[in-house]
């Protein structure tokens, strides 16, 4: 395991995680900013837009997906853009990642966290990658939780489902989630046993729900406002819930309290001046993980900026993607 720079010894390490919790003793302090529309102009409309004449995107379901209140292109379909991995020397089937990007559970980040780093994964590190456009929570709740857990892990099924045409090994499909989108990819690995109570099923739900690697940047972790939940995500991911419906789903979809025997190793990042989300999300999901014993790598910058992405230019944080392509070589996810 590793905390903070990558070059901190073990102790050290758990000197810095012990000094955060002291640094940040209001426990119901959340430090996410609401945000609408993309991450570089609010005011621009963003292009996540199902397309059935793009054949790099896949539509999740053939039909109208399940909960949709309608047809529109951009609202109610949720559906992928494959970016193919770079030619590999050998023909074995690779691996594959399905990216899931935030901005709050009510707009998709696609600045920096889509094409940026999809481009990034396919071509440097051979994976061949997915971007989820899953739904997102309007205003009158509607897609609210359990929505978006549906679209995220029939992606995943799918992903495996579809395997063979896209040269995938099915035994080697990760998840990787920015933010609000890491909030998302931690709830399909921690609660990959469950269906989230998805009213129909077909052949490629018959797939396996569990990520064999989890990716993290930055992410929304707990949805508990006595540790720490993202102020934005958890109001429109749980919108209109009351009372113990509410209580339950609040430690039901913090990450750090849901760890399960069969977790998939983790590799997350996250830097200690995170303005939007509180940076303990990270601290306290990293040891709830050590407690379980899970493999696991994690790096806490001294600096970054939220939504960054690939972090290109930022001191400290722009090590993530090459830390996290030397992980998974690690894990023999890539050669």
């Amino acid at each position: 395991m590793n905390y903070g720079a990558p070059n901190r010894s073990l102790n050290g390490v758990a000197f810095i995680v012990s000094a955060l919790l002291l640094l940040c003793p209001q426990a119901g302090t959340a430090q996410e900013t609401p945000r609408k529309g993309n991450e570089s102009n609010p005011t621009a409309v963003t292009p996540n837009v199902y397309d059935p004449s793009d054949h790099d995107q896949i539509r999740l379901w053939d039909g109208r997906a399940p909960g949709a209140s309608g047809d529109d292109p951009g609202r109610d379909i949720p559906f992928l853009r494959v970016y193919r991995a770079a030619a590999a020397q050998d023909q074995a089937l690779g691996s594959a990642v399905l990216l899931i990007p935030g901005g709050g559970y009510d707009h998709l980040s696609d600045e920096k966290e889509q094409a940026p780093v999809a481009e990034y994964f396919s071509q440097r590190l051979k994976l061949t990658t997915f971007i989820l456009y899953y739904r997102l929570v309007q205003p009158d709740g509607t897609y609210r939780y359990p929505i978006p857990m549906w679209d995220g892990q029939r992606a995943l099924k799918l992903i495996r489902y579809l395997g063979s045409k896209y040269g995938i090994n099915p035994r080697q499909v990760g998840v990787f989630g920015f933010s609000a989108g890491g909030h998302l990819a931690t709830m399909l690995a921690v609660h990959s046993g469950t269906d989230f109570g998805l009213p129909q099923h077909d052949a490629a739900d018959l797939q396996n729900g569990r990520p064999d690697f989890l990716g993290l940047g930055y992410p929304v972790i707990s949805m508990d406002p006595a540790h720490f939940a993202a102020v934005s995500s958890r109001s429109h991911l749980l919108h209109g819930y009351r009372g113990r419906a509410l209580e339950h789903l609040q430690h039901y979809l913090s990450g750090q309290e849901n760890v399960p025997s069969d977790m998939p190793p983790v590799f997350l990042f996250e830097s200690m001046d995170d303005r939007r989300i509180s940076p303990q999300n990270s601290v306290l999901f990293a040891q709830a993980l050590q407690a379980a014993k899970v493999p696991v790598q994690i790096h806490l910058f001294t600096h970054g900026i939220h939504g960054a992405g690939l972090a290109d230019g930022i001191a400290d944080e722009q090590t993530w993607p090459e830390l996290f392509h030397q992980w998974l070589i690690g894990l023999r996810f890539l050669q």
